[in-house]
Parts: structure tokens; C-alpha cells; sequence
């Protein structure tokens, strides 16, 4: 099982992104939630990033989802029990770009600060 996982927030806006272990089932935890209301964004999600190189920045984009993600600090964790492992890695970062709220108005990323992070786990 592997995904991939983000969420930011500043003041009046938060944004949560998910993907890959939701892709083509129809359902998603994408979403975004301003000045109290939440905006449900229904699209599977395209993440680009290098596992090379976790600090670089990763690209989350959709439909509505055109963003940017800039880690400042990578956690690391493996855990390998003979059939049983993860490997998760979640930067903490600031977000840029944009997502489109549910009246089709574009939303400013900017500043918002959170996480991304990839995990795969065998159980």
C-alpha cells in the first residue's frame, strides 16, 4: 500500500491532498477549506517529486490543483520486520499556486506552511 499525503494552513485558508491509494476508485480526500466553508475537490491528483532528492520542490496538480510544495526539513522512517515494512518520508514545507474553490474562483497558496509526504508500507 503507498500514497501520498499533504496538508497546509494559514490564516483563513487550509488545504488537504491526497493521492495514489484513492487514484480511480471516484472518491478522494482532497479539499479546500476557506474562510470556514470546505471546498471538495474530487479529482485524482498528479504528484511529481524526486526520491532522490526529497528536498526539492514536489508539484501536486488537477483540474483545480496547481501547486507547489517546498520542503525545508525531510523525516525519515523505516521500519523492516521480515514481511512486514514501511518507508515514509514527510518533508515540512511551504505551499505556492492555486486551487479553485467550488464557485470556480481561483484560491492563493501562498504562505500556506504543512507537510508532504510519500509512505509505502507491506503488511
Amino acid at each position: 500500500m503507498s500514497w501520498n499525503w499533504a496538508a497546509g494552513c494559514a490564516p483563513g485558508r487550509a488545504l488537504q491532498l491526497g493521492g495514489r491509494w484513492t487514484d480511480g476508485t471516484g472518491s478522494t480526500e482532497n479539499a479546500l477549506f476557506l474562510d470556514g466553508r470546505l471546498h471538495k475537490i474530487s479529482d485524482d491528483l498528479v504528484w511529481e517529486y524526486d526520491r532522490a532528492d526529497w528536498l526539492r520542490p514536489w508539484r501536486i496538480t488537477g483540474p483545480r490543483v496547481e501547486a507547489e510544495f517546498r520542503p525545508f526539513h525531510v523525516r525519515t522512517a523505516r521500519t523492516r520486520l521480515l514481511v512486514v515494512s514501511n518507508d515514509t518520508h514527510q518533508c515540512f514545507g511551504s505551499f505556492t499556486g492555486r486551487a479553485r474553490a467550488d464557485d470556480g474562483s481561483w484560491v492563493d497558496l501562498d504562505g500556506l506552511t504543512g507537510w508532504a509526504e510519500e509512505a509505502r508500507n507491506r503488511w
